[in-house]
């Protein structure tokens, strides 16, 4: 007699408890690394808070400006969502479409999903390998910022491409959670 599966809830993809086990551990590692960038995009919220604050008061009391607080704010308004997305990923606050996907169940989800978030980490890969080479250049180069302040680009540059390294772990964390916990991606 050949063995009996329930499509609806299939037992785990990888069998063996060790690669289970790497693959839990894996997830979690994924979800604590987003986590911890999200904590630093919050932090940009409270810098950008605190810039704005200061400006609001330098103008007021003593007629004058940092002159910077534009493109600081923008530095900062990157960084918080850049530094967000592997955690929204995890958090499944992502825009997705749902439409298809809640109506899949078994191995046709998890196949979807893993192709799903593999076609993402190929463009994501592709936009922060572009902006790897980006930022490099413009260390090499010395490019600064047109401001008063003359802020060396790859600075704002490379919290960004942290912020896309970050969220290509967590596609690869999703794809993890789909092979061993396949109940958990709802």
């Amino acid at each position: 007699m050949g063995r009996v599966f329930d499509v609806a809830r299939p037992p785990p993809l990888l069998t063996g408890h060790d690669l289970t086990r790497f693959l839990a551990n894996y997830t979690a590692f994924t979800s604590r690394l987003s986590y911890l960038a999200a904590q630093l995009g919050m932090v940009a919220i409270v810098l950008m808070a605190v810039h704005i604050l200061v400006e609001i008061i330098m103008r007021a009391f003593w007629s004058t400006s940092t002159f910077i607080l534009d493109e600081f704010v923008g530095y900062e308004v990157a960084a918080m969502t850049f530094l967000g997305l592997g955690a929204a990923l995890d958090d499944k606050v992502l825009l997705r479409v749902n439409l298809l996907l809640l109506p899949l169940k078994g191995w046709l989800r998890v196949a979807v999903e893993i192709i799903n978030a593999m076609a993402t980490l190929l463009v994501f890969g592709f936009l922060t390998f572009h902006l790897i080479r980006q930022t490099v250049r413009s260390f090499e180069r010395g490019t600064t910022s047109l401001s008063i302040l003359e802020t060396p680009l790859w600075i704002p540059q490379s919290i960004l491409v942290f912020g896309l390294v970050i969220f290509c772990i967590q596609l690869t964390g999703l794809m993890a959670k789909a092979l061993h916990a396949p109940e958990d991606l709802d």
